[in-house]
């Protein structure tokens, strides 16, 4: 294959938002201090040169993994405890309960904030565990098939971004408009009267088929098993199915939702309506510290009770015969302690984020400016302490934003420091968190792409130090795609595509990496590349599969800067890649 053919498919130009542009941040350089590519893995220095520890991902050279070396879907089998529970109104449920368990790298107490060392000199491994239920057949099969009966060529599910990671929702409400606006989501069709009149009736169909067990089961089933969060604080604060929706996954379009947690649902169920090994692979998961991900095996009308410190998310693998096929629909419920629907959240977090939890002070974190009467100093103030404190006890997301705090990538009275961000970074890697990899590979690059302009503009040529820092950029890419992160998996393509690390360029690897990343960017490169080698009909495949997932949409760009990789801006799908050895650089999408 022709090197210009493929080089073809890579050099198109599109205009990049920046996220100093979109937090309003001063725009500063990229500048480290001291040698940091020797920060990982206990690399070496002599003043001038960095050599690192190892050029080998796990007992893999650096560039040579493969998406075939990703885990495959792991079935979750850590249920404690199978039981009937009878309910007030007199049923019989069957529930299995599972257990997560997160574990922490590192927990401090009494240390500084502002001290990395003080915070990890007397570490010690904390478990944070998080319990679920699973209700067997709480929606009949009958009920079910009905439901999709309905809905199985319904053609104009809701398409907006998802607040989790940036990807058009696929999905439709089955609660009324005005819930909609108490929620801050305004779905364009339910509010076109062309669409609306045909929805309205079509929501009382579904409304009819899942009222009765959304009354009987579920909600009853939520209020009797959480009564702490759902029936200690008076009538007017029992636990209210707020939302109700059905989502759908899909072969050619989505198929994924980034891992994360339910922080505007005090409870949320999740009901499957479709089998798992029959309908798809993989599914719903949950994910513990070690970024390990377990599927729940369910079948249709099978339910998933949890609370908001389940860390879950979604990612459906194609069958593996007639793929195309792959589908997986679900009925989700968001309750809240309200039975009028008004937002708490700040509370739920609260105490047990004051008894020193780092999920919790992670969590409460993202509610603090919503608490009633908090000026914005205080609730920064607050914001910060309790990200530095959820870092300090081995929460990875709180170690992923103080990052980028540092970095100015988010709003932040913290002064730029990329030292301070790597150390976080590297705090949160000790979680096994995939955006510190990602975050760490960010600051290596940048460092080559720096090291490469000065050498432009002098004698020195020390290749060796720039090539090491792509290499463990590279590493820390291939590190991140193996715990399911999608944008270290689309980097991996760029990584092939220009020949990077092993000088060898690769356009198949690269497709496949691309593919694999599900991003609408990664099937756009995709079907550049099919374009370039004259594959038509590949062409119009990705490119449709692009298309489904929002590219070039007016929405995307700004949605996928403001999210992510899974639900915290200030990540960029854009790295800072130095110059490949013909002269090109990647495009910026």
């Amino acid at each position: 294959m022709k090197l210009s053919l493929l080089f073809q498919a890579a050099c198109f130009t599109t205009t990049s938002i920046s996220l100093n542009q979109l937090h309003g941040a001063q725009a500063q350089p990229l500048l480290v201090e001291g040698d940091l590519g020797c920060l990982n893995d206990g690399g070496t220095s002599d003043g001038d040169t960095c050599r690192p520890a190892s050029s080998t991902t796990g007992d893999k050279p650096v560039g040579s993994l493969l998406p075939s070396h990703l885990p495959e879907p792991v079935v979750f089998t850590n249920f404690v405890e199978n039981t009937t529970v009878s309910l007030s109104n007199g049923r019989e449920v069957p529930v299995s309960t599972g257990t997560v368990t997160q574990i922490n790298q590192f927990a401090n107490s009494g240390s500084s904030s502002s001290t990395l060392n003080s915070a990890t000199a007397n570490s010690e491994s904390i478990n944070l565990a998080t319990e679920f239920s699973v209700l067997p057949q709480a929606l009949s099969r009958s009920s079910v098939d009905n439901v999709l009966s309905i809905l199985q060529d319904y053609q104009y599910l809701d398409e907006d971004p998802d607040t989790v990671d940036g990807m058009p929702t696929y999905e439709i409400f089955v609660d009324s408009p005005d819930l909609y606006q108490r929620q801050g989501n305004n779905k364009v069709r339910d509010s076109d009267p062309n669409f609306l009149p045909y929805r309205i009736q079509l929501r009382e169909k579904l409304q009819a088929i899942l009222q009765p067990y959304l009354t009987t089961v579920l909600t009853t089933f939520v209020q009797q098993h959480y009564p702490d969060a759902c029936s200690n604080k008076g009538p007017s604060r029992a636990c209210t199915p707020c939302y109700s929706l059905i989502r759908r996954y899909r072969h050619g379009d989505r198929v994924s939702h980034a891992t994360h947690h339910d922080g505007h649902a005090i409870v949320t169920v999740v009901v499957s309506l479709s089998d798992y090994g029959l309908d798809y692979r993989g599914g719903l998961y949950v994910s513990t510290g070690f970024g390990q991900h377990e599927f729940m095996a369910l079948k249709k009308g099978d339910a998933v009770v949890h609370q908001s410190t389940l860390l879950h998310g979604v990612k459906v693998y194609d069958k593996l015969e007639r793929p195309e096929t792959t589908q997986r629909w679900s009925w989700i419920l968001w309750y809240r302690d309200s039975t009028a629907c008004a937002d708490y959240s700040y509370e739920w977090f609260a105490d047990c984020a004051q008894r020193g939890s780092p999920l919790c002070q992670q969590l409460h974190s993202t509610k603090v400016g919503s608490v009633p009467g908090i000026d914005a100093k205080d609730a920064y103030n607050q914001v910060l302490d309790l990200n530095f404190a959820a870092a300090r006890g081995g929460a990875g997301g709180s170690a992923i934003k103080v990052a980028r705090a540092y970095l100015q990538q988010l709003p932040s009275r913290l002064e730029f420091d990329q030292t301070k961000a790597a150390e976080f970074f590297q705090m949160a890697i000790q979680s096994h968190h995939p955006d510190g990899h990602y975050g760490m590979a960010h600051l290596l690059l940048a460092q080559a792409q720096l090291q490469q302009q000065q050498q432009q503009q002098s004698s020195d040529n020390n290749m060796y130090y720039q090539d090491a820092l792509v290499v463990q950029a590279v590493a820390h890419l291939e590190s991140a795609a193996q715990l399911g992160h999608v944008y270290s998996q689309f980097n991996l393509g760029m990584v092939h595509t220009y020949g990077y690390v092993t000088g060898h360029i690769n356009g198949t690897l690269a497709a496949s990496w691309f593919i694999t990343s599900g991003l609408p960017e990664g099937y756009y490169v995709a079907a550049q590349q099919a374009k370039a080698v004259g594959d038509r009909e590949r062409y119009a495949q990705l490119g449709q599969r692009a298309h489904a997932l929002g590219f070039m949409a007016p929405w995307r760009k700004q949605a996928r800067q403001h999210t992510g990789s899974g639900g915290a801006a200030g990540v960029d799908l854009n790295l800072p890649w130095p110059t490949a050895m013909d002269g090109r650089q990647p495009p910026k999408l």
